[in-house]
């Protein structure tokens, strides 16, 4: 069974993937720019896979193909800022994750999520029928504070999925961080210090670097790999949650002068005026409220609109599995006061910026990707679903294995299923 719904998985793949890019018109939505104001009976031109036109009473070309789309939300794809899609499969089979290494690896920034990507897990599906077109492919830190280099994709499960291979550096700090560095936070900060140091060092002059005597501590290609960082060029993805953490991070960022992202930050309301001073954006769960551990005792889940209100960009996750769930994480925020309007760009537009590409997806604007969909309801209402996915003006096969299973067992009376299946013994 599994091989079967895999081998279908895969051949929706392929017919996604062969799918040229058209003309499309979605005519008369409740169209969501996120550049814009939200334009009632508006229509959206598609073409050469990216978006022509935008606006109210546009006529749909000749020969494109036209949705009707009244009475129906459109919305740029949505984007999920930080996953494993494409690095693991099952979390607990060793040979189906790859998103870590095992205990007693040397290597941390080195590592690139693109090495590892497949583009046709059967993740990736599901989460592309919920409404995700773009997501970033994050590997998790081993034994170091650096987990490697992450990848922006797209989610149609083409063999050429890579938007942006090296979008960013991941790194963990927090308690993630002391415990990685003799169980104490200085000992992390300092450990971190000394990275970012010796990146410096050996990016002014890697000839020079590579002939005087150094820590064997540092391998060569993290600090290769940690360059575009030291830099400026590249953002560090941190994972940190206690306000103090958080207030510690600003003053390394300040002192580095590195562009950094938050993800976590369970605190961050805390020191939201400090975060939007510092130009920090954060990735924040909408649903922490009650505790896990030490550094997130002021969980809250006002956490979002707190740090929208003080200026923060703002953008959600929920693992790889479930990324798909981020739009519940921003209707959630909406209820405990967070702006609809804010939480639509923090689906789209604002996870497109701080990856750096803002100018390629994330609105619906003439030159921007052609990543829309079409809901039957708002998005943030968790009964509401998908009904046109496309993604660089490709329409989008919305089925997947959690469907397909869900056809197959159904109705447990069928003769064609296993005996098990029928109640027998």
């Amino acid at each position: 069974m599994i091989k079967t719904l895999s081998t279908i998985a895969a051949a929706g793949a392929v017919l996604a993937a062969a799918a040229t890019a058209q003309t499309v018109a979605i005519m008369n939505g409740t169209v969501h720019p996120v550049s814009g104001d939200i334009i009632e009976e508006g229509d959206i031109i598609i073409r050469d896979g990216r978006i022509a036109q935008v606006g109210a009473d546009l006529s749909a070309p000749s020969g494109a193909t036209v949705i009707d789309a009244t009475g129906k939300i459109v919305t740029p794809g949505l984007v999920a800022p930080y996953t494993s899609l494409g690095l693991v499969e099952i979390s607990l089979d060793d040979e189906a994750n790859d998103a870590s290494p095992r205990e007693g690896f040397p290597l941390g920034a080195a590592l690139n999520a693109v090495d590892a990507f497949n583009p046709q897990s059967t993740l990736i599906p599901v989460n592309r029928a919920a409404g995700l077109t773009r997501a970033l492919s994050a590997p998790s830190a081993g034994d170091t504070l650096f987990a490697g280099k992450a990848a922006v994709v797209d989610l149609s499960g083409r063999v050429n999925s890579i938007t942006r291979a090296d979008a960013a550096q991941v790194a963990v700090m927090g308690y993630g961080g002391a415990a990685r560095s003799g169980d104490t936070r200085m000992g992390a900060w300092a450990v971190l210090r000394e990275y970012l140091d010796e990146a410096r060092a050996y990016q002014a002059n890697p000839n020079e670097y590579t002939r005087r005597p150094h820590s064997s501590r540092f391998a060569l290609s993290d600090l290769k790999a940690l360059g575009p960082v030291v830099s400026g060029e590249q953002p560090l993805i941190v994972e940190v949650n206690g306000a103090n953490d958080i207030r510690t991070l600003i003053r390394l960022k300040n002192t580095y002068r590195l562009r950094v992202i938050i993800v976590g930050a369970s605190e961050g309301w805390r020191v939201a005026r400090e975060l939007a001073s510092a130009n920090i954006p954060v990735i924040v769960s909408g649903m922490d409220n009650l505790p896990r551990q030490f550094e997130d005792l002021s969980s809250t889940l006002k956490n979002a609109a707190r740090l929208h209100a003080a200026g923060v960009q703002i953008a959600f996750l929920d693992g790889t599995h479930n990324a798909r769930l981020i739009r519940q994480h921003a209707g959630n925020a909406v209820a405990e006061g967070l702006p609809h309007a804010a939480a639509i760009a923090a689906l789209t537009r604002n996870p497109a910026e701080m990856l750096g590409m803002g100018d390629q997806f994330g609105t619906l604007a003439p030159g921007m990707a052609g990543d829309v969909v079409i809901w039957d309801g708002d998005p943030l209402e968790v009964t509401s679903r998908p009904e046109e996915v496309f993604i660089d003006g490709r329409r989008q096969d919305l089925n997947n294995r959690q469907k397909m299973l869900m056809q197959r067992y159904s109705d447990l009376e069928r003769g064609d299923l296993p005996l098990a299946y029928r109640g027998g013994e």
